[in-house]
Parts: C-alpha cells; structure tokens; sequence
C-alpha cells in the first residue's frame, strides 16, 4: 500500500499562511519505501548545510537567525567592532541588536523605533520538529522488505528520536527557565507538539519538567534502536552522539549522577582528542576528519561576523571579547593559537573557519551542532566534581588539558575551586560552539554552586559625516545575576497569534551608560 505524506500548512508555525516545507522537492512527499523515509529524513528532519555565498558584506544573506548563532552574540564571548562598521555593518549590527543588548524584544532596532522578526528560529525549529513527528507516524506504516530495510527502520526511528530531542532541548534552553531540580515541575517551559496532523486549537505551555521528560524520553528511544547500529557518518546519529547529548541533558538538570554515567559511555567508545601539540595546521582545527569529531550537522554562519583576514579591522564587525580572551590565561595553553588569532585587540575565530579562499563553500563542520568528545571528558569532570569523586574530575581534566597544553599545570583544586575551574575549561574549549549561553544560564540556576558574575556588552552607533563614517554613541547594557534576560521572550509573532501562551518576565532593557561623542 502506498502512503503519501501531505506537506501542508502546519497551523502549530503559528504562521497560518505558511508552506512549511515548501524549500524542499515535492518528490518527498510521497513515501513508498524505507529509502524515501530516510530521504525524507536527511533532507527535511536534519539541518540543511548553511554556507556563505559572497565575501561581500554588502550583500550576504546569512539568515543566521534561522540557525542559532544568535546565542554567541548573548554570552561574554563577543564584542562589537566599536572603530568602524566599514559602511557594510548595519546589517550585522542591526540584526543582532536585540540579542548582544538583551532587549526584551530581540528584533528591536538600535534606535528603539520598530520591531522586526523574531520568529525564524522558533518557526524552523518546529517545522524540523513536525517533520519528526511524520516520519515517526510513518515508520508503522511503510512496508518492510527484508532484514537490512529492517535495519534501516530501526536506525531511522533512533535517528529521528535523537533529532526531536535536540530541537526541543535547545527551544527549552532558549524560551524557558533554566533547569531547577526543586522548581522545574511548576516553571513554565514551552509547548510540546508530539502528533503529525494538524489540530485547530490553542496551544498550552508544559512544564519545564514535562519537556525535559519527553526529552529523555526521546534519547531512550534513540538508544535503544541506535545501540547496535553501525555509524554511517558524523552527519547523521549515531549511539555516541545520543550517549553524549544525553549526557548533555542530565548535567543542565543538575543529575550528577546520570550524567556521569552517560558521559563514561561517550569515552568508553571513542576517547580521541586531537593533539595540538602536533597539530600544524593554519587553517581549521576541527574537521569531518578529527579523531574527536562524533556529530555535525547544519551550517557555520558566525564565520561571516568574526572574518579576520589581511583586510584586517575595517572587514570585522566583532571580535573576540575581552572576557574570553582573558580565560586564556595560561601562556603554555596551545588553543589561544589555533582556537583564536589575532593580534593586540583584534581576534578573531579560527578553531573552525572557512579559508578567504573559500567562498561559497560549506565547511566540513558546523558551529551550529557540533558534538565533540571534549565535551564529554568536560561533562564527566563537572558530574564528577559535584558528586564528590573529585580524583575522577581531577583526571577527566587533566587527560583534556594534556592534549591542548605545551605543558600542562598541575591540578590541586578541590571542592568549588575545582568546580570554577572546570566552569573555565569549557569557556576555552567549547568558545564560539553555541555552548556558553547555555552555561551561564544554568550556573546561574546551580542549586549547589550558583555564579554570581554579572556581564556588560556595549554597543556602538555609526552615522555618516562629513564623507566618513565614525562612531556617533555607545551605550553599554548589563546582565545582572538571576537576570530575567537569561531566557528569551517568546517571539512576538507567537504572541500576535496566541497571545495568551506565554508571558514571561523578560524585561525591558535600558543601557546603564550611554556616550555620546
């Protein structure tokens, strides 16, 4: 019997006028067989490859919002270009605004007088979601010839399971409260879309706890039809990657001891590091190539905002920030070299980069999801830590910084000395990855040990006088400890649909100084 999927408009978008999958091949939309499935899968549940297609600022398109760059922009691990936009900036500038300031609506322009979308990230990510939601309804309804279409069934059903956890761990991450053990059950989190079809409703808000739930819930499955599976490449899942984001998952919920044990699995499978101590590459550290790589999928569009090259200042609109400069503090730490480059206070990014040669191409990795197996030696030192096997997070730490020191320090730190260490090794390691945001806020909401940092990012406008264009106003904006800006207001859009779903406490954002030049 054949079955037909029927792409058609997804009212949970809430965008009631919208194709959802209209950018991909209308062949997809019937499925007849376990290989259209996967087809399906690869091409509609999997972030596509996201590259830049001109070294012109003038006209690049990055659609960066769509991704989930914009994080990088809301850590301490950025700062603008405050010399010169180069007459190219304003785009960049304008479009993340609203993230590196902290307002209250993201889309705000500089100077406070509209409003513009806010919704891509949101918008795609349940479109990915909802396309899950399909092939997993699909998958009881394609027949099955043979032992390795019944292969594939099982691979394609942990493969999607794994992918429909990550979507709604990085919405929880963005639109919700960070994980309280003693709170999650009443906090509000986001809505949880688990059916294919579409439903005339309004929707509701479940619990962080429940989204979190549905997550495990989601990786179980993806282990358990993953775990015999052989890897077909770091572009599509496989056990170690659902090993890790498991791991993942625990440690934000502040289960130690799970997160310990997930991360072990993750190291019992593949230990690799990449060793820079014999790495003489000038170009990118970390390649589909890298012994430590285990998944990647989607684009690298931060490139395009941190683009150091012989032009030099003129063609950055943001550098690396003081902040993580300073973390490198440590002259015999290698990845202050092959992670970051530059010279006085112009750094750039270059632990993943495309050549300026390169144009128009798509690395071989992504900074959008990048699961590397530093993270796990990371995760089982902090797990580790807090549950009291401080030998164990002693270990784990120093078999990491062996591979990315000349010669690497002793560790003698225990109890939170040890933890704040840690906290500063993932700053260096996983910088520009999409994982800091996420730490800040949940070493905030740390039952056991919470930060109490506050951060400052300043922004500068640039009118055109006289012929040049020069610096006119910078006003400095802050993220206070236990800041309600840790967590994004939901699009406005959203809003304008449903108004009723959620009204978080996001405030207002106004700056604490303000120069005019």
């Amino acid at each position: 019997m054949k079955n037909t999927i029927i792409i058609g408009i997804l009212l949970f978008t809430l965008n009631a006028c919208t194709h959802f999958l209209e950018e991909y091949s209308q062949e997809l939309a019937k499925v007849e067989t376990i290989t259209d499935l996967d087809e399906l899968l690869l091409g509609s549940a999997y972030l596509p490859v996201a590259k830049i297609t001109t070294s012109s600022k003038y006209s690049v398109n990055l659609n960066s919002t769509r991704y989930i760059t914009f994080i990088n922009f809301m850590s301490d691990e950025l700062r603008q270009n405050s010399v010169t936009d180069d007459g190219a900036y304003s785009g960049a500038f304008n479009e993340m605004f609203g993230y590196f300031t902290w307002q209250r609506n993201v889309g705000m322009n500089p100077k406070g007088t509209s409003v513009g979308a806010e919704n891509a990230y949101w918008k795609s990510t349940y479109q990915y979601i909802n396309v899950s939601n399909m092939i997993i309804d699909e998958l009881n309804n394609v027949s099955i010839t043979g032992e390795n279409e019944a292969a594939d069934k099982i691979r394609i059903e942990g493969e999607v399971h794994f992918l429909r956890a990550l979507y709604y761990f990085n919405l929880v991450n963005l639109y919700a409260a960070p994980y309280k053990p003693s709170e999650a059950k009443e906090t509000t989190g986001i809505p949880l879309k688990l059916t294919s079809y579409i439903e005339d409703k309004d929707y509701t808000c479940s619990s962080v706890e429940e989204v979190y739930q549905q997550i495990l819930k989601d990786l179980k499955k993806a282990e358990e039809c993953l775990e015999k599976s052989i890897p077909k490449s770091i572009y599509r899942a496989d056990i170690t990657a659902v090993y890790l984001l498991t791991s993942r998952v625990y440690l934000y919920m502040q289960d130690y001891k799970n997160a310990r044990i997930y991360a072990q699995h993750v190291l019992d499978r593949n230990n690799a590091l990449t060793d820079l101590n014999n790495f003489e590459g000038n170009e990118s550290v970390f390649t589909s190539e890298s012994p430590e790589v285990i998944f990647s999928m989607g684009g690298h569009m931060l490139y395009s905002y941190l683009n150091g090259n012989e032009s030099g200042i003129s063609q950055t609109p943001y550098f690396i920030s003081d902040d993580l400069l300073a973390a490198f503090d440590s002259p015999e730490d290698l990845r202050k070299t092959f992670y970051i480059d530059g010279s006085e206070n112009e750094y750039y990014y270059r632990k993943i980069v495309w050549g300026v040669s390169h144009w128009g191409q798509a690395c071989s990795v992504s900074d959008n999801f990048l699961f590397r197996v530093s993270e796990a030696y990371l995760n089982l030192a902090e797990a580790s830590a807090f549950e009291g096997y401080e030998n164990e997070a002693r270990h784990a730490l120093a078999t990491l910084q062996a591979k990315r020191f000349r010669n690497a320090p002793t560790i003698n730190e225990s109890g939170n000395a040890l933890i704040d260490l840690i906290r500063r090794e993932r700053q260096r390691e996983l910088c520009l990855e999409g994982h800091r945001w996420f730490d800040l806020r949940r070493h905030a909401a740390c039952e056991q040990y919470p930060s109490s940092k506050t951060y400052r990012h300043a922004y500068t406008e640039f009118e055109l006088r006289i012929g040049d264009i020069i610096p006119v106003r910078t006003r400095t904006y802050e993220l206070e400890v236990n800041d309600k800006a840790y967590t994004l207001a939901f699009p406005h859009e959203v809003l304008d649909f449903q108004n009723d779903l959620n009204k978080n406490n996001r405030p207002e954002r106004e700056p604490v100084e303000t120069i005019i030049y």
